[in-house]
């Protein structure tokens, strides 16, 4: 009897794991692959709305949770710290579980602690959605990451084409789309009235989803920016505001306090990656500077207001409207993708340049045939381009 390939997946936000769910769900129905899963960072954080649950609930096996977030861990120091922490438990559970392939996905600082990590210890990694072009510090945690890893699975193919450029074997590159893609064409979509029961908000109305995050390289701008967002949002009183969380990045909690002081908002500190999906699909427009807004949006033909610099050269379809953190300029963008009939039609119009909803499947398969040996933890510059 054949023994099983380990496969050791590492979540550590409420983002990350949408994206990587149906690559989990496809590697449990192989019989030659066993899955591991390590949990951290925001996903054990209550006032995060402890997304871990949501793990739980989708009948996953969690072998480790590691805790990396104390303290005043909402600025670069506290950041710096978490990373540590994160490469320090991410060891400690390899040495226990001695998986045969690691699993990464995106760009947070507990990747780039994973990786660290897998790395020293010498196990293969495969990376999911590196190459892209970002503001902030996520981009350079991304192509570090791209550089501790052995097999790559880039969404597009700019981003194929990016990691081929910073010397990566063009035989370990695979553009397959983002696994994310194959969950919005195959969830149960709960309706706008149901969602409306479940999170307290008019279903009359229309609706804006709004998300802003600290950018990390602007560390200290956070109230600034966000209050240029929350005045140009107040033009919109007749309009049902979903407003949710930022995430743990430094930055983050001014943000979290600020739209806490808003009336008009429906404050909803996480939820479910199902509800979140069917939310899409009944919303307006999304407004902030959310990646969902740039990689999932396009599938629901849902209109965005990208703002500022955190999504800063990522590859965007026609629904996105960038603008920088200008009152007159947010309302100006709201107002065209709410009422702009020709913007409209162009953005029902739109085709997702992330993927089609095929790839867990091809993913897996590479996962499950590629040879893992010295020659591919070994990794030497490739030139021969």
């Amino acid at each position: 009897m054949n023994k099983k390939r380990k496969i050791l997946c590492i979540t550590g936000t409420r983002a990350d794991y949408p994206r990587v769910k149906s690559v989990l769900k496809e590697i449990n129905q192989r019989p030659n692959l066993e899955l591991q899963l390590i949990v951290t960072g925001s996903h054990l954080l209550k006032e995060y709305g402890y997304s871990a649950q949501e793990i739980i609930d989708d009948g996953y096996k969690i072998d480790r949770m590691i805790q990396i977030f104390s303290g005043d861990y909402n600025s670069p120091l506290g950041m710096t710290k978490a990373a540590a922490k994160c490469t320090e438990g991410i060891a400690d559970a390899l040495s226990e579980l001695n998986p045969d392939l690691v699993l990464l996905t995106v760009d947070r600082i507990e990747t780039l602690g994973a990786a660290v990590a897998v790395s020293l210890m010498n196990f293969p990694i495969a990376h999911i959605q590196g190459g892209e072009v970002t503001g902030t510090i996520d981009e350079s945690i991304r192509h570090a990451v791209t550089k501790l890893s052995h097999i790559h699975f880039p969404a597009t193919a700019d981003a194929a084409e990016r990691i081929v450029r910073m010397g990566e074997k063009p035989n370990s590159v695979f553009q397959f789309g983002c696994p994310y893609i194959d969950i919005i064409n195959s969830v149960h979509k709960t309706s706008k009235n149901e969602l409306s029961e479940r999170y307290g908000f008019s279903s009359q109305r229309p609706l804006i989803i709004f998300t802003q995050h600290a950018v990390t390289t602007e560390f200290g701008s956070s109230m600034g920016q966000i209050q240029k967002t929350l005045d140009a949002l107040k033009s919109f009183n007749y309009c049902e505001i979903l407003a949710f969380f930022s995430n743990t990045d430094a930055g983050g909690k001014e943000i979290i306090e600020a739209i806490k002081k808003e009336d008009n908002f429906t404050i909803i500190p996480n939820m479910v990656s199902s509800d979140f999906l069917s939310l899409m699909a009944c919303a307006d427009v999304m407004v902030g500077n959310s990646s969902a807004a740039i990689r999932e949006a396009p599938s629901f033909q849902l209109p965005a207001i990208n703002i500022g610099t955190r999504q800063q050269g990522r590859l965007r379809a026609v629904n996105v409207i960038d603008v920088n953190h200008e009152k007159n300029a947010i309302i100006k963008a709201i107002d065209k993708a709410l009422n702009n009939e020709i913007f409209k039609t162009k953005v029902n119009n739109v085709i997702n340049p992330y993927g089609d909803g095929n790839s867990a499947t091809k993913i897996v398969d590479v996962l499950e045939d590629t040879v893992l040996d010295e020659a591919l933890v070994q990794k030497r510059i490739a030139y021969e381009l």
